[in-house]
Order: C-alpha cells, then sequence, then structure tokens
C-alpha cells in the first residue's frame, strides 16, 4: 500500500474535521481523535482539557448545546515532521447555541499523528483562540 502521509492527506483530514464538527454527529467527531495520552484540546475562552475522555466530554457538551455551526476556513497552512502532522487555520464560525445565533473568528492549530494501521491522520491535538480573521486576500501563511 502507498505511503499516504501527504499534505493532501493532511489537510483533507483537517476539513474532515471541521466538516464532522458541522454535521454535530458525536460518534463520527469520537472516531476522529487518537485515544492517546497526549489528547489535548483549549476551546476558545475554557481552561485547556487533557487526556482522551475529557476532551471527547467536552466535545459531547459543545455538540449537544449547539443547534448548528458553521465553519468558513481560510489561511490553512499544512507541515509535515514525520509522523505528525501540523494545521494551522482560521476559522470564521456562525454558530446557534439554543436560540442565541453567535459568530466569531478564531485561529486555531490543530495537530495529527498518523495512525500506521488505519494509515489515516489522527487529531490528537486542538487549540482555538478567538482572533480577528483577516480577509482571504490578507490571510497569508501562517507558519514559516
Amino acid at each position: 500500500m502507498p505511503d499516504t502521509r501527504t499534505l493532501e492527506s493532511l489537510l483533507a483530514a483537517n476539513e474532515r474535521f471541521y466538516r464532522t464538527f458541522e454535521s454535530l454527529d458525536f460518534p463520527a467527531m469520537e472516531r476522529l481523535w487518537e485515544r492517546s495520552d497526549r489528547v489535548f484540546c483549549v476551546h476558545p475562552g475554557w481552561a485547556p482539557l487533557r487526556g482522551h475522555r475529557p476532551v471527547l466530554e467536552s466535545w459531547a457538551r459543545i455538540i449537544e448545546n449547539t443547534a448548528n455551526i458553521h465553519f468558513d476556513l481560510s489561511g490553512a497552512e499544512a507541515v509535515l515532521a514525520g509522523d505528525v502532522g501540523i494545521v494551522t487555520c482560521y476559522e470564521a464560525i456562525s454558530s446557534t447555541v439554543g436560540t442565541e445565533r453567535h459568530s466569531s473568528g478564531v485561529i486555531s492549530t490543530n495537530l495529527f499523528g498518523w495512525d500506521e494501521h488505519a494509515q489515516r491522520w489522527m487529531l490528537f491535538h486542538h487549540h482555538a483562540a478567538h482572533c480577528v480573521v483577516p480577509e482571504e486576500r490578507d490571510a497569508g501563511p501562517l507558519l514559516v
């Protein structure tokens, strides 16, 4: 089987993460995450979460309380470092939580580990922070 550890497959894994989030499908979200001690997540405005169980419990709470969510992604940049893939991107988020509409700008760093057995990228780190999302023409590379 050819090695599919490419920038394209990494960017596709990152895209799959956001489209899964938009679907509000918790079992699908759970399948994207590694089951390892290095699982880590920082949602905007939240305390850092470490470990598979606390991170997945946070996603379950978010999905349970979100009526809908949409991400417009821009400025995505990917870097391969052996069995680790790093993706940074801007997120323009529109959502409804309860009956309230929200919109925000976020910058995210997502780290993926290569699963040799499954031959796919698995998310193990998501760190998102509020920011001003630049216009697409100004987004430029996030990693140097």
